[in-house]
């Protein structure tokens, strides 16, 4: 006490913050306010050493500011005379107590002024008639003695007015002068206040604040109308009535309760799906009015439940020793991400450790946290209560979109941000899809498979699709882009992978005759060569693209894993220059499906939500896609790239009838290929048992030499040797007794050769 003096008092509390913190971190406070409080007390002994304190102020017997009190007193006056140091406490104090208990001054001027000014509003609201309400229109009871706690001050640069200041005053009170429209600008202090709230959509998000009165006495009551009058009353019974000579007003007013009201997902205007919508064929492309447009906003993001979240956020990783700040928010359509800086020396394994910790405290489905490239920043991903739909005309009408000038250009969906996003199919070069059933793995499809159809015509692109399913691709079988019908058979399957690997082979032999390295050189150069000065190239024709989606991958790895695997990793590793490119897809990643050398050949992949940790190791090498959502959330991994969170586009299946009903009625469909025609073609001679049937394979053309050099012959010795199926071993086999090559089969021992090549 002596020291002190009656800031003495503030010692015991002291010492039981203290020892209550070593129990409960989460009592730990910021430190601005333990700042705030040191200069609050040391302004409190100060100024009880001046001499009317010290006669008339006395707490348990004791005056005075003790001996620190006294000396900070003598040097303030002293120092900057009484005059200058009256002028220094004041301001000390004040900061002190801002900083205490975390006010702002403008702020609480702001608020004492709207309080002041509802008061009057609300007398005056009493006193006198509203002649600017409709007759017939009452408000309850209750609302006449609810208060209002929603006031807000116009901005002056604002070009929106109230009615009150528009208008002369032929009244003295409307319901217009109480609210503001629901887009106003915010007003100064608001934006200093929230610093945190930010969207990368080019502006910030505009939250509407609460309102105290009903909806009652802002919307009078509209009788019942049909579906045929819902542009009038909705236009109608939104806006308020204004005074006589008043300005009409811009905006409709509505009550915080419908902020949150989900949109329609489409347009009133638009027609039944039942219903044809008349196809223009003189179009080069499908219109874009042949998708569902959203209409408005499904969800709003409150400022005040992101801040709380924020806090929230905060405090459980102090309470798990991980002590920082959340420096930034980016609310996105689906989920809402958390910049975090951590304190230094804490371990980002540490926190996304706390993954599974930090959703149970939140109350969340899943929480994904991860560094952000470029920042010492870490992202925390949570989901949003209400989830925005991404609907695929909303990114085909992007500019991203509109402006690729590729053919392949794929719309892959919205960033966390909300942000349109596209992908180039041609510098992928090929896609692995992978994903649990029903978490969006075939809306995606889809959407790649509009992407094209929205971008090419049958003579630039040219689809092969391979459905085992038999149901999730039949609604293409009319499309003129497709060189075979949907195979669904998994022996025509691999037909068509082979004849795919020989279409690549007969594209690089025009190239080399044409003397160009890739399919978009062959197109130009084609179209510049004088075919009557260069005879030898008139059997040349343009090269379309060539995209070949398997939707389900597992299904062909079954029945024939090795012919599969050996034409799709040769079609990976050579056949982008040609201008061919796949699309797996599944609903399996294990290791049986999605083997090593698949893998290394496809470094773009795009995974759902899986399973297991494991099925995310398989196709993304790291965990994390077990933690995504469903319904198109989704991690896309770009060739060489760090991981993008990204959801998916919605597409429904009537707007995919309606644009394969466009291409149908534009160009008729016409195949020229027959994958059980082609592969009997390829084997009539063999079967046929003419010597020489297999010549033309190089494949045999090797196994022969293979044998000649071992001495002796069998199936089994081939399969290992090559890594090729039984039956194409067999075939090998037959082939060379034919040909005189090899003897007889002697039991199980192998063949022996009887002479050598001729």
């Amino acid at each position: 006490m002596e020291f002190f003096g009656i800031g003495g008092i503030l010692v015991p509390f002291l010492c039981l913050y203290l020892g209550a913190l070593c129990f409960v971190r989460r009592l730990a406070m910021e430190w601005w306010r333990g700042l705030g409080i040191f200069l609050l007390t040391l302004t409190l002994i100060t100024w009880a050493n001046t001499p009317w304190a010290i006669q008339h102020i006395s707490i348990l017997r004791t005056s005075g500011g003790g001996l620190l009190g006294k000396e900070v007193y003598r040097w303030s006056q002293f120092l900057l005379r009484p005059f200058g140091a009256l002028i220094v406490w004041s301001f000390i104090l004040m900061a002190s107590i801002q900083l205490t208990l975390g006010i702002s001054w403008v702020m609480a001027g702001c608020g004492l002024h709207n309080r002041a000014l509802g008061v009057w509003q609300r007398r005056k609201f009493k006193s006198k008639p509203h002649r600017s309400l409709k007759p017939g229109f009452s408000a309850p009871d209750s609302a006449k003695a609810q208060s209002v706690s929603f006031t807000s001050v116009v901005d002056e640069a604002s070009p929106i007015k109230p009615a009150s200041q528009t208008s002369e005053r032929k009244s003295d009170f409307s319901f217009t002068e109480l609210f503001k429209p629901e887009k106003e600008a915010e007003s100064t202090y608001e934006r200093k206040r929230n610093p945190l709230i930010h969207s990368e959509r080019g502006q910030e998000e505009a939250v509407e604040a609460d309102l105290a009165f009903p909806a009652e006495l802002l919307l009078p009551p509209q009788a019942p109308q049909t579906k045929a009058g819902f542009a009038e009353r909705s236009s109608s019974a939104t806006s308020v009535q204004q005074p006589s000579g008043s300005a009409p007003r811009s905006r409709a007013i509505a009550p915080r309760a419908a902020a949150t009201t989900k949109a329609p997902l489409l347009d009133e205007s638009d027609e039944p799906a039942d219903e044809r919508i008349p196809i223009d064929t003189s179009l080069a492309l499908p219109p874009l009015e042949l998708l569902a447009k959203q209409i408005g906003s499904t969800s709003v993001q409150n400022m005040a439940d992101l801040e709380e979240k924020a806090r929230a956020l905060a405090a459980c990783l102090s309470d798990f020793g991980v002590n920082g700040e959340v420096q930034r928010i980016v609310p996105g359509p689906v989920v809402t991400m958390f910049e975090y800086k951590p304190a230094p020396g804490v371990k980002l394994t540490r926190i996304t450790s706390l993954s599974d910790d930090l959703a149970m405290a939140l109350r969340a489905m899943a929480v994904r946290i991860n560094a952000i490239p470029g920042k010492d920043l870490v992202g925390i991903e949570i989901p949003n209560e209400d989830r925005e739909v991404v609907f695929l005309r909303d990114i085909f009408e992007s500019g991203d979109f509109s402006s690729s000038k590729s053919r392949l250009t794929l719309a892959l969906g919205k960033d966390i941000q909300g942000k349109p996003f596209v992908a180039d199919l041609a510098k992928m070069p090929h896609l692995l899809v992978a994903g649990a059933t029903g978490a969006g793995k075939s809306v995606c499809l889809n959407g790649i498979l509009l992407s094209l159809l929205y971008k090419a015509d049958p003579d630039e692109v040219k689809l092969l699709l391979v459905d085992p399913k038999r149901i999730e691709l039949s609604v293409y079988a009319d499309l003129p882009h497709l060189v075979h019908p949907v195979v669904t058979e998994m022996a025509m399957a691999k037909n068509a992978l082979e004849w795919a690997v020989y279409e690549m082979e007969k594209r690089y032999e025009a190239m080399a005759r044409l003397g160009v390295r890739n399919i978009d050189g062959f197109n130009q150069k084609l179209a510049k060569t004088n075919i009557e000065a260069r005879p030898d190239l008139a059997d040349l024709a343009p090269m379309p693209y060539l995209v070949i989606v398997i939707d389900e991958l597992a299904d062909l790895m079954m029945t024939a894993a090795k012919e599969a695997e050996m034409a799709i990793v040769r079609l990976a590793q050579l056949a982008r220059a040609s201008g061919i490119h796949l699309i797996l897809a599944t609903q399996r990643p294990s290791v049986d499906v999605v083997t090593g050398l698949i893998k290394a050949n496809f470094p773009t992949r795009i995974s759902f939500q899986v399973t297991s940790k494991h099925d995310s190791r398989t196709i993304l090498d790291t965990i994390g896609a077990e933690k995504l959502l469903g319904r198109g959330d989704m991690l896309y991994k770009p060739s060489g790239g760090s991981f993008l969170r990204l959801h998916g586009a919605y597409v429904g299946e009537d707007e995919i009838a309606r644009v394969v009903e466009f291409w149908k009625a534009k160009i008729p469909q016409s195949f020229e290929l027959d994958f059980a025609a082609w592969q009997q073609d390829g084997t009539n001679e063999t079967a046929e048992g003419m010597p020489g049937g297999l010549d033309g394979d190089p494949v045999y053309q090797e196994a022969m030499d293979f044998v000649l050099e071992q001495g002796k012959a069998s199936i089994s010795l081939i399969q290992r040797r090559f890594r090729i199926g039984f039956n194409r071993a067999a075939r090998y086999i037959e082939q060379m007794e034919m040909d005189g090559l090899l003897g007889p089969q002697e039991g199980s021992k192998p063949r022996q050769v009887l002479r050598g090549r001729e």
